[in-house]
């Protein structure tokens, strides 16, 4: 077996994702990189403790150099392939975009391999990124700025949620076998081989940063120190044992600090925040948007994590909007902060449902129904089982009852009893008091009579109105349920 099958092999067995894996997806671009991943993995698979092992190809043109260079590659990748005997797909970027192109290029990419991964049912994508290719990277964000995180470079192996062109969310296991590998050993590889592939003279040219790396400035460091790459590998390694220390504090502490109230929405809770120590929270707040809002956003400006804090700590204004990115954005209001999508804040509708009917179920939104029941109608275990009910005595009424439900209107005021007596509060006054966050006040709902008095502020206050003195006149019974 030759030294480089052999640390090839050695360095994926230490890998639990490898162990597991039946189906194998390689990301074959026709560079000298990809080619050789090939012939390693095609090599690795003909020995009897892989020949279970099922290897697809899936090779993806960018489009963005000429199309007798992508010619040249897709037919060479798929000549490759079926010399192999290997399912291969080919696909290319219908639409490049003129800005972000490094980063638009590797979404419609792994598009592509997420695509591939759904169709064939695979378990495992490898792709064949270097040595070289993790430093590279880890310079380009020290020059662009980076987190700890982004420090860390290249994971080797890892689990990852890949979304398809049809929208649909796959979970993959991501394994580069050669990052431990110098792109001097690829080249020996395959001349020794005699294997094809194309070099691309793009990589030499000066225009994009990745290639000033490549070519000027990491030769520089590297002729100060020739033990500069593996100096560089040993000081990731340890940021990415200290980040793992600080993410296991962090996960710890998640459920005091962060809530979700649904998919993309989180709410921090200030004074939870505020009682951690300066350097951890600064550290915590990092941890929180490079695992959670980062994956969801895809980039966003590292000033606004000073922005956060600032908005924690204000105490002279407990409710205002922090812009975030993409039209993400921070409400601070009250104890609470939330970070959502403008896009994704619902709509309050003007809409108004009518109780016309008595012991009858009504939707409002969200799955919460109301009803106003007879009290013999309604007994101890109905009680138990709702969510929220309000008891009335309706006798008083020489009339037919009719209720109705609705969002807040100007001027709504309730009757509210005190040990003084009876009088009278704006409902708006009521959210204040009772910190309802601005954003909600609009979409709460109230229960109001035919006088358009209002009888119950859900989930807040119960009006006066029709309270009955003492259990033995209860007459009806608004009860509201979740049902999902």
């Amino acid at each position: 077996m030759e030294p480089i099958l052999r640390q090839f092999k050695t360095q994926l067995e230490t890998w639990p994702e490898w162990q597991t894996a039946q189906k194998i997806v390689l990301a074959v671009s026709g560079g000298v990189d990809s080619m050789v991943l090939m012939r390693l993995m095609l090599e690795l698979c003909h020995l009897q403790e892989y020949k279970d092992r099922h290897l697809v190809i899936a090779h993806f043109n960018h489009c963005l150099r000429s199309k007798e260079i992508h010619d040249f590659e897709r037919d060479m990748v798929i000549k490759s392939a079926k010399e192999m005997n290997l399912t291969y797909f080919v696909s290319k970027w219908e639409n490049p975009s003129e800005s972000n192109i490094e980063a638009n290029a590797r979404y419609a990419r792994y598009r592509f391999l997420a695509d591939v991964v759904d169709a064939t049912q695979a378990d495992c994508l490898m792709t064949a990124h270097h040595l070289d290719d993790a430093v590279e990277t880890v310079f380009m964000r020290l020059i662009r700025g980076a987190s700890i995180r982004g420090l860390m470079g290249m994971p080797s192996h890892y689990q990852r949620l890949l979304e398809t062109s049809k929208g649909k969310h796959v979970s993959v296991s991501i394994l580069r076998p050669l990052i431990g590998f110098r792109k001097e050993q690829l080249y020996d590889y395959a001349h020794k081989n005699n294997l094809a592939y194309n070099e691309d003279d793009s990589n030499h040219q000066p225009n994009h940063l990745r290639n000033r790396i490549r070519n000027d400035y990491l030769p520089l460091f590297e002729s100060e120190n020739p033990q500069f790459f593996q100096n560089l590998v040993s000081m990731q390694k340890q940021l990415q044992l200290a980040y793992q220390a600080l993410y296991s504090m962090y996960i710890r502490k998640e459920p005091l600090l962060v809530g979700v109230i649904k998919e993309g929405v989180w709410v921090l809770d200030v004074k939870a925040w505020c009682d951690l120590e300066a350097e951890i929270r600064r550290t915590f707040l990092t941890i929180f948007f490079e695992e959670r809002f980062l994956p969801e956003v895809g980039q966003y400006d590292k000033d606004i994590i000073q922005g956060i804090e600032d908005q924690m700590l204000n105490a002279v204004n407990p409710n205002h909007t922090l812009n975030l990115s993409k039209g993400w954005i921070a409400r601070r209001e009250y104890d609470f902060i939330y970070i959502e999508s403008q896009l994704m804040r619902p709509i309050v509708k003007d809409k108004k449902v009518e109780l016309n009917q008595l012991d009858k179920w009504y939707s409002l939104d969200n799955g919460l129904w109301i009803g106003l029941f007879n009290a013999n109608y309604v007994n101890n275990q109905m009680r138990q089982s709702v969510d929220q009910y309000v008891t009335l005595d309706l006798s008083s009424l020489d009339h037919p009852i009719h209720f109705s439900v609705r969002h807040r209107q100007a001027g709504d005021v309730m009757e509210l009893a005190s040990k003084e007596g009876l009088y009278h509060k704006k409902v708006s006054r009521i959210m204040i008091d009772e910190k309802v966050p601005p954003a909600l006040r609009e979409q709460m709902w109230l229960v109001v009579n035919d006088q358009e008095a209002v009888i119950w502020l859900i989930g807040q206050q119960i009006s006066a109105t029709y309270q009955p003195k003492n259990p033995q006149n209860v007459t009806h019974y608004l009860l509201l349920q979740k049902m999902y």
